[in-house]
């Protein structure tokens, strides 16, 4: 059902009219934000911004692989308080516990891990962390920048039975961020968005979402099935996902009352949106679109969607200095 402005985000929306502040009229319409591509029969929108991020780095190796060791808590049996006893003993690290009779096989065994893969290594801390521990946030220090895919979609609703308006990916060039959005300007353009998307995935070993381990990334991969599958999108169950809400909860415990990406920008990062609409109302303003074909009301939803991804970008360079 075609939704009258009045029910929208007038203030917000008024950034995208002419100077008398009136709904345009279609000869007044802006264009749509980004290059329109057409391609079997349907539509979709490419966005594409560039912003320099100077100081985004990741922990070395030697950083994660001492923490790892230093982390007697690996071994079963051992949490604060057994830790300071063995600690007392002149039991400090899992180097320390190799050479002790007790412990030995099990550190042994831990440290091997640290010479075969990150996958050997995400085994151990599963089988005693919560994902939203810090040494898996350190596990970015398994990758390099330009590796990781900053991840964040627009849904018609949170089910994954319905489906995705617009997909938004944040990568690094050296310095230079660059978030590339793709919209569907049809319903029937979904199937080509996810492909584009599935071409971003070449030299990607991570994502780094927001809620993406419970959403985007299991929405996307059930949007994908529902096609039949995309070759270039094969793997994205098996990727990394460095979920940054799991690890704001824990980084920040007991620090905010909300955790959500905005409240974190404005307590954190110290920033709020001028005038952004809700994650709540990208179905109402896209809707509006789908009927009236005005850019007035796409517009808005490719601003929150990349704002969203800049966002985690400037997160994890926060959760970065507490951690590291």
């Amino acid at each position: 059902m075609y939704n009258s402005p009045m029910e929208i985000n007038n203030d917000f929306l008024n950034r995208f009219r002419d100077n008398s502040g009136k709904k345009p009229h279609k000869k007044q319409v802006k264009e749509l934000p980004g290059e329109v591509v057409e391609r079997n029969g349907t539509r979709f929108l490419v966005t594409t911004t560039s912003k320099t991020f100077n100081g985004f780095t990741l922990p070395e190796r030697e950083f994660f692989d001492k923490s790892y060791s230093d982390s007697l808590e690996l071994l079963y049996g051992i949490r604060d308080n057994k830790k300071k006893t063995i600690a007392d003993r002149g039991i400090r690290n899992l180097h320390d516990a190799k050479n002790n009779e007790k412990f030995s096989d099990e550190a042994r065994r831990i440290l091997s891990a640290l010479a075969k893969d990150i996958h050997a290594v995400k085994d151990i801390l599963g089988a005693r962390f919560s994902p939203s521990h810090r040494l898996f946030f350190l596990l970015c220090a398994f990758f390099k920048p330009e590796e990781l895919l900053f991840i964040d979609i627009e849904t018609k609703s949170l089910f994954f039975e319905t489906s995705i308006i617009e997909i938004g990916c944040g990568y690094f060039e050296g310095k230079k961020f660059t978030v590339k959005q793709f919209t569907c300007l049809k319903d029937a353009a979904e199937y080509e968005v996810l492909e584009e998307f599935g071409k971003l995935l070449h030299g990607k070993k991570a994502f780094v979402t927001f809620n993406g381990r419970t959403f985007d990334i299991p929405f996307i991969d059930n949007r994908i099935s529902y096609y039949g599958g995309i070759s270039s999108a094969a793997d994205i169950p098996g990727m990394h996902n460095f979920d940054l809400l799991h690890f704001s909860r824990c980084c920040f415990r007991n620090e905010y009352d909300s955790y959500r990406l905005k409240s974190m920008e404005v307590n954190l990062l110290g920033k709020e949106r001028d005038g952004d609409i809700e994650g709540s109302e990208v179905e109402i303003y896209y809707n509006n679109y789908i009927e009236s074909g005005d850019p007035a009301f796409l517009e808005p939803i490719v601003y929150h969607n990349r704002e969203d991804i800049l966002a985690m970008v400037e997160l994890f360079e926060r959760i970065f200095d507490r951690w590291v």
